[in-house]
This record gives structure tokens, C-alpha cells and sequence, in this order.
């Protein structure tokens, strides 16, 4: 008998500088519509990945891992290309 074993990834939004939020996912891939979802925020938002520096645009129907600590920022429509 196998046991699965539980994880939880904790991530953190973005949405203003003044309003970060933890969220957590239950598993390691998610779209970019669930992680707006969870947050909150409206579903025709720009969601961004922070990485090296860089934001990286994350649409709703993307699929992306994740990994405890990743920081996405949410941007008004239009502000990544």
C-alpha cells in the first residue's frame, strides 16, 4: 500500500505594493486563472512571473509550476505584452 504524500506550495501575489497575498496550491502546476482566482483579482487582469528581475507574462489558460516562495505580480491589462 502506497501513501500519497500531501504537499502545499505557498506563493505570493502581488497585487498592489501595499497588498501581498500567500496563497496556497495543492498541487505543482496550476493555470494563470486559478492562481487569479485564488487571489481575487479579476480575470482580465495581466498576471506576471517574477523572475531573475524580470516579469514574465502568465495568461489564463497557461499551465505553470510552481514551487513554495514564487512571486507573481498582477498588472492592470495590457501592461505585458
Amino acid at each position: 500500500m502506497t501513501t500519497a504524500t500531501h504537499t502545499t506550495i505557498h506563493i505570493f501575489v502581488e497585487v498592489t505594493k501595499t497588498d501581498k497575498r500567500k496563497l496556497e496550491f495543492d498541487r505543482t502546476e496550476v493555470t494563470g486563472k486559478e492562481i487569479k482566482e485564488k487571489a481575487t483579482v479579476p480575470l482580465d487582469t495581466d498576471l506576471a512571473r517574477r523572475t531573475e528581475g524580470q516579469l514574465v507574462l502568465v495568461t489564463n489558460d497557461q499551465t505553470v509550476a510552481i514551487k513554495n516562495g514564487d512571486h507573481f505580480v498582477v498588472l492592470p491589462p495590457g501592461t505585458i505584452s
